[in-house]
């Protein structure tokens, strides 16, 4: 019985070692949303180098951001707590809506206990990033079905400094790296207003059309047979895909780090280029034609994991037009 004192000792270890590092997580989580910050970050992806300036305020009405792309296309992002406002000088638009786009940080989950089944989370250790001393906690997955993370955490404030996304071989996918930050800065007013009035653009706004039948019965027409452990179903919705047409059936799946979206539209005609894998950066789609609905799914997890999904996809029991 010599080696169970050893052992139970090495576990508990283990055990507060992951519970420091998610707390680690769980404040850089709030700095995120909470400290106010003006820095400019590069974002490597699919082979490509972009640059933005985020600023970011916290007040007693809210959050408020201002992103501006540095290299590239032009373009703004403006979001508070009520809409997110899109302002793309290239083709004269405006779009609002009430979902920001794909956030520029991971957003994780508030309990983080709730994904050990499928991730491990480790205290890698200390370095230096953007001028700061920083914390690593890396978050690594179990199995082949979803990505690896590692974020260096700003020692006092807990502010984010960078992030790798990495594949389930532990290969970078996608960084995020801030070059410049000031953290704690005193931001104007003006700081958070968008640089164009969008006078002369034409101006959209996203629609969301909830299914009445399904929010009834709080079930979607369609079902996965097959999805990767932990992932499970957090929405479900009815979303115009294109301003013609029958709205489509999109429902969303996560572990609590991961989420993949299927979405479901009929169709007339078979259209070839939709179909089968495709990739950009962290993020993959595949497509099929099912019964006469174009299926795809799409999210940031492996190709195997898209492909699982979309293969496993039928009708429900109980169909929504019957």
């Amino acid at each position: 019985m010599g080696w169970l004192v050893p052992l139970l000792l090495a576990t508990a270890g283990q055990a507060f070692a992951q519970d420091s590092a998610r707390q680690w997580l769980d404040e850089m989580s709030s700095a995120l949303q909470t400290l106010d910050y003006d820095g400019t970050f590069v974002y490597l992806h699919d082979g490509r180098l972009d640059a933005m300036r985020i600023i970011h305020q916290m007040s007693e009405g809210g959050q408020r951001e201002r992103l501006v792309s540095l290299t590239g296309s032009a373009r703004e992002v403006l979001r508070d707590d009520k809409a997110v406002t899109c302002i793309k000088p290239d083709n004269k638009s405006v779009m609002i809506g009430k979902s920001r786009p794909r956030p520029p940080f991971p957003v994780l989950p508030r309990d983080l206990g709730k994904t050990s089944r499928n991730y491990q989370i480790e205290d890698v250790g200390d370095d230096r990033m953007a001028g700061y001393d920083a914390r690593v906690i890396a978050i690594a997955p179990k199995d082949e079905f979803r990505y690896g993370y590692r974020f260096w955490i700003e020692q006092n404030t807990r502010m984010l400094l960078k992030y790798d996304l990495s594949d389930p071989d532990g290969m970078p996918i996608e960084q995020v790296m801030f070059t410049r930050l000031v953290i704690g800065a005193d931001i104007p007013q003006s700081a958070l207003q968008p640089s164009l009035t969008g006078d002369g653009y034409t101006w959209h706004r996203q629609e969301d059309v909830r299914n009445a039948a399904a929010m009834a019965s709080g079930k979607p027409g369609w079902q996965v047979a097959q999805l990767p452990a932990g992932f499970t179903l957090t929405d479900f919705q009815q979303k115009r895909m294109r301003e013609e047409g029958e709205a489509a059936e999109h429902m969303v799946f996560s572990d609590g780090l991961a989420t993949v979206s299927v979405y479901v539209e009929k169709r007339m005609q078979q259209d070839d280029s939709l179909n089968g894998l495709s990739s950009m950066g962290a993020m993959n789609a595949y497509g099929l034609m099912l019964d006469g609905y174009q299926v795809m799914v799409v999210g940031e997890v492996p190709p195997v994991t898209v492909r699982m999904i979309a293969h496993s996809l039928s009708r429900a029991t109980q169909d929504l037009n019957d």
